[in-house]
């Protein structure tokens, strides 16, 4: 639950007034935290030493918000450790906060005397609670879509409408890959209320989504979202999240089925789009299956072994010659194929001479014993370096 969703709830409503930090409604709501004891008025109190983040920070001690720099000293280090929001008693705000709210987004609220604090802690604890009970049981769906074997379309859409959400028409399955590290740790939560915020902001008011370890699992109807908003929502996403965190991410998105049962493999089609994204542009972060190309072929071979052999016995001299001499054939003859067999365009590429290039060529066609003319030969030396990108890509991930 966000600072939006806190103020959705008609009792909160009718009892509290957003004053500043409107910006930063997207804030996410961990628990309560009252800030009311007197030994907050000590020069040495540390706030950050007890609280831990998304707290809706509670303040009504007259003698604290009567102290302007007291305040504002003790805001700001809240603010630090990212708080949620920070409500305060009717007549009990100064301009300086409403000024530092306003420009750090952070919500500040004004709490009216018809709304007791024993009704306002109640109230949010209830509805966190709630929350949490029902994101678990929206784990279990979506985790049973994709991994049982035998699922009924008619009872998940079922479990679905208990839930307070619906499963019809079209959908992806969207996979959001973190690189291995425990930098997050217990921010996984927060991220996940930050992804729930952004498809909300597009109509999609329940989404089933599962977090396992570094990965995200999201069931999304391509009905609300073209293949361009979704790209610029992962993206942004993705883009929050190195910010934020300083974690880098990818997303993969598996292609749109209409049955219930069919959305394990958008599932598997969405974590290829991932294993062979180190094969694309190091800028490209969001990877749809339907543009993998020749690698949506190449990941529906499950015989590495035969992956294997297959590039052994197209490149594999060439590989070997360039481990043994350090040289850059198999360089050469990738960026040749990738030109149509133009050496020209391949040499101005590789910021090579000409000369250089037709030594090379020559040097390649003496090792492979074939003519590159030929377009048998182009498809065979085509599709053996593309495998051996992706089996590449699939060791750098393990």
């Amino acid at each position: 639950m966000n600072c939006e969703d806190l103020m959705n709830i008609p009792k909160i409503y009718s009892g509290m007034k957003l004053i500043a930090g409107g910006s930063g409604m997207y804030r996410n709501i961990r628990w309560i935290y009252f800030a009311d004891c007197t030994q907050c008025l000590s020069d040495d109190f540390k706030v950050s030493q007890l609280i831990h983040g998304g707290e809706l920070v509670i303040v009504t001690n007259a003698a604290l918000t009567d102290n302007d720099d007291k305040m504002l000293s003790m805001i700001v280090e809240m603010n630090q450790k990212n708080v949620a929001g920070l409500v305060i008693n009717v007549g009990q705000i100064s301009p300086m906060l409403t000024e530092y709210c306003n420009d750090n987004e952070l919500p500040l609220f004004e709490l009216s005397y018809d709304l007791h604090l024993i009704d306002l802690s109640q109230i949010v604890c209830k509805a966190l609670v709630e929350e949490e009970s029902n994101t678990n049981s929206i784990d279990q769906l979506l985790a049973a879509i994709i991994y049982s074997s035998n699922i009924n379309d008619a009872d998940i859409k079922i479990r679905a409408g208990y839930l307070g959400t619906s499963i019809s028409d079209k959908n992806h399955i969207v996979v959001l890959k973190l690189n291995k590290n425990n930098k997050l740790q217990d921010s996984y939560e927060n991220l996940q209320r930050y992804i729930r915020y952004e498809f909300k902001n597009y109509g999609l008011q329940k989404m089933l989504m599962l977090w396992q370890i570094d990965t995200g699992i999201m069931l999304i109807p391509s009905e609300l979202f073209s293949r361009d908003l979704l790209s610029n929502i992962l993206t942004r996403i993705i883009d929050h999240i190195s910010s934020y965190y300083g974690i880098d991410a990818k997303a993969g998105i598996g292609s749109a089925y209409e049955y219930i049962s069919e959305l394990k493999k958008s599932f598997q089609e969405a974590l290829n789009s991932i294993k062979i994204s180190h094969s694309e542009s190091k800028s490209q972060k969001v990877f749809f299956y339907d543009n993998l190309g020749i690698y949506s072929l190449i990941t529906q071979i499950k015989n590495d072994k035969f992956l294997d052999e297959y590039v052994n016995n197209h490149i594999g001299k060439l590989i070997q010659s360039d481990v043994l001499q350090e040289g850059d054939l198999c360089k050469t003859l990738e960026a040749y194929l990738d030109h149509n067999c133009n050496a020209a365009a391949a040499a101005e590429h590789l910021f090579i001479h000409r000369n250089t290039m037709r030594y090379r060529m020559d040097k390649i066609k003496k090792i492979l014993c074939c003519e590159l003319d030929d377009l048998d030969v182009y498809l065979e030396l085509k599709m053996a370096f593309e495998i051996k990108n992706y089996r590449e890509s699939q060791k750098d991930q393990s």
